[in-house]
C-alpha cells in the first residue's frame, strides 16, 4: 500500500493530468502556478515510478502515449471518487456556492431557461448563473476546453476529458407554418424531404449532418434554402412560410401553441438523444456536482409534466 500510495502521489497525478490537457509542459506550468523544471522534474518521478513513459515529448509540446491515454481518464475517475467523498462529508449543511455557467441549445432554452433559473436561484442563492446559449455542438466543445462547466448536449459521447449522461430521447419532426403544411402526408417519408426548401444549421452539428446522411443513402440531395446557426433566427425562418425545417418540437413550443407553426413526424422516425455534458475534473467540485444532479432532475421532470415536448 505504501508502494501504490508512493507511485499515485496526487500532486503527480494532478501534474499528469494539467499537462496532459493543455498539451504543453509550459503552459501547464503557468495553469498550476509552478516552475516548469519542478513541473517536467514531477512528471518525470511519475513516469520512472509507474515505468511507463506518459507522454511524447514533441518539438513544440507533448502528446499522450498509448499508456498516457489510458491513464488519463482513470486519473479523472480518481479525483471523482474524491471528489465525491468531499461532497459525502460536507452534506450535512453545505450551501453551494460560487459562479456555474450553464450550455443551452436555443431548442432547450425555450423550455428550460425560466425554470432553471428559478429553481436554482430558489435553492441555491449563493450560486451565481451564467446561461450561454448556442448550438450543441458548440457548447459540447466548451466543456471539454472548460469555457463551461455544464452543458445540454445532442447525440455526444463521453472521451477522455467530458462526461455525458444521456437523459431523454426526443424525436425530431418536420415542422413549417401551418398553412404551407396542409396536405403533407403524416408522417413524412425522409425521401421526400429534398422536394423542400429547407432552413438549416450547418454541418458543424449533427442534427444537419444525421439528416444529410440519411437523405444521401438514398441517393438524393436536401434543397438547402438558409444555413444558419442562429436558432431564434430558424424559428422566425420557418415560422414565417420562407422555408421548412427538421427540428425538435421543443424549439417551437409556442408557435405549436398558438398553430403558428405544424409539426409533422417523420418515416422513419427521426430521434436523437439528450444529455447532460460536463467535464471530468468537475466530479471533484462539490458545488457544480451539485448543480449537476438538479439540472438533471429538472430535465426529467419537465419532460415527464410535458413542459419539455418530444
Amino acid at each position: 500500500m505504501t508502494q501504490i500510495a508512493h507511485q499515485f502521489d496526487l500532486v503527480r497525478l494532478r501534474a499528469f493530468m494539467t499537462v496532459a490537457e493543455e498539451g504543453s509542459i509550459t503552459a501547464a506550468a503557468s495553469v498550476l502556478g509552478v516552475a516548469q523544471p519542478a513541473l517536467s522534474a514531477s512528471i518525470r518521478r511519475l513516469e520512472n515510478d509507474l515505468g511507463q513513459q506518459l507522454f511524447e515529448r514533441l518539438p513544440r509540446g507533448v502528446k499522450l502515449t498509448e499508456t498516457g491515454r489510458y491513464l488519463l481518464p482513470k486519473v479523472y475517475e480518481v479525483f471523482g471518487v474524491l471528489g465525491k467523498l468531499q461532497i459525502e462529508l460536507h452534506q450535512i449543511g453545505f450551501e453551494p456556492s460560487g459562479e456555474v455557467s450553464i450550455g443551452l441549445p436555443p431548442s432547450v432554452s425555450v423550455v428550460m431557461t425560466q425554470p432553471l433559473l428559478h429553481r436554482l436561484s430558489t435553492r441555491f442563492p449563493n450560486v451565481s448563473l451564467r446561461i450561454v446559449e448556442a448550438m450543441s455542438g458548440y457548447l459540447y466543445d466548451w466543456v471539454g476546453t472548460g469555457d463551461l462547466d455544464i452543458a445540454i448536449t445532442f447525440n455526444c459521447q463521453d472521451t477522455d476529458t467530458v462526461i455525458t449522461r444521456p437523459i431523454m430521447q426526443e424525436e425530431m419532426m418536420l415542422i413549417g407554418e401551418t398553412k404551407k403544411m396542409v396536405g403533407f402526408p403524416c408522417p413524412y417519408p425522409v425521401s421526400r424531404i429534398p422536394e423542400l426548401p429547407l432552413i438549416v444549421t450547418s454541418t458543424r452539428h449533427a442534427l444537419r449532418s444525421d439528416l444529410e446522411r440519411q437523405v444521401e443513402a438514398l441517393g438524393l440531395k436536401l434543397d438547402i434554402l438558409y444555413e444558419i446557426d442562429a436558432g431564434h433566427q430558424l424559428v422566425k425562418l420557418v415560422s414565417s412560410g420562407i422555408g421548412f425545417g427538421v427540428f425538435a418540437q421543443s424549439a417551437f413550443a409556442s408557435e405549436l401553441l398558438n398553430s403558428q407553426v405544424t409539426a409533422i413526424p417523420l418515416a422513419p422516425r427521426y430521434l436523437r438523444t439528450v444529455g447532460v455534458s460536463h467535464h471530468r475534473r468537475m466530479l471533484g467540485d462539490p458545488a457544480l456536482t451539485t448543480v449537476l444532479a438538479e439540472v438533471e432532475s429538472l430535465i426529467e421532470d419537465l419532460h415527464r409534466s410535458g413542459g419539455w415536448p418530444t
